[in-house]
């Protein structure tokens, strides 16, 4: 299998019809073989019956039920450890991302291992969800000199770094971020692309939530002080800072 993209939900009834249907017509344009893992975080609509008849009906889609809502970043570590394919990216239901724009990033894959996508703005944020991002990136660089300009929109990750690593946090703001900086010191490559984001147009985001922010300060502080880099790691400039 070449692609499989996870899809951490939780309450997008409202989305979810909509993002499926446009997530399999991008893909059959791409590739041959692909997989949508539909991770349902213990939703409390019908998040989870939606996708299971939809799994029904389209073979290239796989739901997971969580029993309870763990959270996003742990939705997402679900997936990862689910996914068949031999590389690996996850999106928003709100579609965030166009898939369509992996045909910009998967030709990166000849030098790398990872590619980060940066968002070209942010419509739809509110000035305090800009001020979280700013600070979220500036600590990151700070204390782990990985120098992106973005950790938390998509990536893609080749097979070989998902099974090289075990992720412990689980935060929806750093879960991403953990896997870069461990991937980084045990030399896979990293580079980045500027994409487009697309903004919300039903449901409410949950990133900016006080309590998600405060999670992801305290994993990101407590993975700072307990880290400790691998004998042998790679040098920083594997990371890309021109693309």
């Amino acid at each position: 299998m070449q692609l499989s993209v996870i899809y951490p939900a939780y309450n997008e009834e409202l989305n979810i019809r909509r993002t499926v249907e446009r997530s399999l017509a991008a893909l059959r344009e791409i590739f041959t073989e692909f997989e949508l893992l539909i991770i349902d975080d213990g939703s409390r609509d019908a998040t989870g019956a939606i996708a299971d008849e939809l799994a029904a009906v389209h073979p290239e889609i796989r739901v997971i039920h969580q029993p309870r809502n763990l959270g996003g970043g742990a939705a997402l570590v679900c997936g990862l450890g689910q996914a068949r394919g031999e590389l690996i990216t996850h999106n928003g239901m709100d579609y965030c991302f166009d898939l369509r724009d992996l045909r910009l990033m998967l030709p990166l894959l000849e030098e790398a291992d990872i590619v980060v996508a940066t968002r070209t703005s942010r419509p739809g944020y509110s000035a305090y969800r800009k001020l979280n991002s700013v600070v979220n990136v500036w600590l990151l660089n700070r204390l782990f000199g990985l120098n992106l300009r973005d950790y938390n929109f998509v990536q893609i990750y080749k097979r070989a770094v998902v099974d090289a690593i075990r992720v412990e946090g689980r935060s929806a703001s750093f879960v991403t971020a953990e896997l870069m900086i461990r991937a980084r010191d045990l030399g896979f490559r990293l580079r980045q692309i500027d994409i487009e984001y697309h903004a919300r147009e039903f449901g409410v985001a949950t990133s900016g939530n006080p309590r998600v922010v405060a999670r992801s300060v305290w994993e990101t502080i407590h993975f700072w002080l307990t880290y400790r880099q691998p004998q042998g790691a790679a040098d920083r400039s594997l990371v890309d800072r021109q693309i």
